[in-house]
């Protein structure tokens, strides 16, 4: 029997829950180009509020990793109506200390005068104060997150501020200012201790990233960047990257909860209609504006591999080239075979964890795909008292048996039940669905979010065995092996 479509599962699932929303947004485009959609719930409290720029670490020039990351923290130092005691004073100040710390930068040495420029910014720039508007009038989950292919802007705000929002949001586009530089290349460096230098294995898979795209690829360094290259880059790079990218057309804004698309659009034209279709904001820097389309043109991955010793767990990834994000297609049967793969009813728990093999403490799969590229990755911890050089011989069976014994129909419902189910509660939820609409129309348009699970409704045991036989070739893979420092495993 053909699967039953998933947005009618969705469908009925709400409605056993207590209410289906429509997921389907309203969507406009303002004269300058900026996007925006909206999906009206009527009674909720707050808004969830999401707007994203088509451009994240990939867009990081040679020398510059990290870029993208600094002018995520920068946008949040405010404008020239946000974050300043005075503006007219602060001005001069700031760009002597820009040129003062240009010079520092170049010479490798303080500059003489910086610290008492920077005491003196110290007395007029107000710190957190763009955050502390929004945190006072009641708004929560103000954050922001760079991505490899986009960087996007999050918070709730309570219905009855939502202009709020509109002014803020457009405000800073208009107008940033991008003081305390210093600081935030400081806090920058602290979140790349805190996500990777503090794992013992984090390092390990920041190189085997490099050397799986191979240098050059817009995708072979982290959204964090590079430290040596983070702590040379200068105000004037972080405006240029903001003047080629944070274009209007290059935006896009996604409001879920009870906001009608018609009061949004009167809003949206109101405030981010002052922004010029070329989006440069009023008063902007200098610096030699990067290319926004050198993304495109890229060699695929290199699939070179890595061995290497860690103060962890002896694990591999073993990592097979794809497809770049699509709606529907070989891209979808990967995801599904990864959730075939996932969880404790997963076959690589089933086979390697709990199975007669027990060579494995823990094992997950997972399908990524970027713009420029996907690839379909399988992580293993080797159990107790097993060495690394079991874990590839383990995971061959185990797709071997994929191979001659496919997936049964209950299998098959099960995996589609569980990933239709976890859709749902993550559009069920306001901000869920607004980081997961702007997701797709930075990629490929807001409608592939839903095609994704029509798509994934349909997926067959025939395309399961089509994908692995056609990606997860042993010639086609790459693999980080890592040995446990100190001999056998805990």
């Amino acid at each position: 029997m053909k699967p039953v479509g998933a947005l009618a599962l969705l469908l009925v699932a709400a409605t056993a829950a207590a209410a289906a929303r429509p997921l389907e947004p309203a969507h406009f485009t303002l004269d300058n180009g900026m996007t925006f959609l909206v999906v009206e719930r009527p009674g909720r409290p707050l808004v969830a509020a999401v707007w994203t720029v088509r451009a994240g670490s990939a867009s990081d020039p040679a020398g510059r990793r990290g870029l993208a990351h600094v002018v995520e923290h920068l946008l949040y130092a405010g404008s020239r109506t946000i974050g300043t005691g005075d503006w007219e004073k602060e001005a001069p100040l700031l760009r002597r200390w820009e040129r003062l710390y240009e010079q520092s930068v170049r010479q490798g040495a303080m500059a003489r005068g910086l610290d008492r420029v920077e005491q003196r910014l110290a007395a007029l720039q107000r710190p957190g104060a763009y955050s502390g508007v929004y945190t006072r009038e009641g708004a929560l989950g103000i954050d922001a997150v760079t991505r490899h292919d986009s960087t996007t802007f999050q918070t709730l705000v309570p219905k009855e501020k939502v202009e709020l929002w509109f002014w803020m949001e457009s405000d800073r586009l208009l107008e940033p200012v991008f003081r305390g530089f210093r600081r935030e290349l400081a806090v920058v460096e602290q979140e790349r201790r805190q996500r990777i230098d503090s794992s013992p294995a984090g390092v390990w898979f920041e190189r085997f990233d490099a050397a799986y795209w191979g240098a050059g690829h817009p995708y072979a360094h982290s959204p964090g960047g590079e430290p040596s290259e983070v702590a040379r880059l200068l105000p004037a790079a972080a405006r240029s990257h903001f003047e080629t990218h944070y274009r209007p057309g290059r935006l896009v804004a996604v409001l879920v909860g009870d906001l009608s698309p018609e009061r949004a659009r009167a809003l949206a034209e109101r405030y981010f209609g002052r922004l010029g279709g070329g989006g440069r904001a009023r008063g902007g820097g200098t610096g030699e504006a990067e290319s926004v389309e050198k993304v495109e043109e890229v060699a695929g991955p290199a699939l070179e591999s890595l061995e290497g010793l860690c103060a962890c767990r002896s694990q591999v990834e073993i990592r097979y080239p794809t497809v770049p994000f699509e709606a529907g297609g070989d891209a979808v049967a990967l995801d599904v075979l990864a959730g075939l793969l996932n969880s404790r009813s997963g076959r690589l728990y089933r086979d390697l964890v709990v199975g007669e093999s027990r060579v494995a403490f823990a094992a997950s799969a997972e399908h990524v795909s970027r713009r420029l590229g996907g690839y379909f990755a399988v992580r293993i911890e080797a159990g107790e008292g097993v060495g690394g050089e079991e874990l590839i011989p383990a995971w061959d069976r185990l797709l071997g048996r994929l191979r001659t014994a496919r997936a049964d129909d209950a299998e098959l419902e099960r995996v589609r039940r569980q990933l239709l189910t976890d859709s749902w509660r993550q559009l069920e939820q306001d901000a869920g669905l607004a980081q997961r609409l702007a997701a797709a129309e930075v990629l490929g348009g807001w409608r592939q979010s839903t095609e994704w699970l029509d798509a994934a409704a349909e997926v067959s045991a025939d395309d399961l065995a089509r994908v692995i036989d056609r990606y997860l070739r042993p010639a086609d893979r790459a693999v980080l092996s890592l040995t446990r420092t100190g001999g056998s495993e805990p």
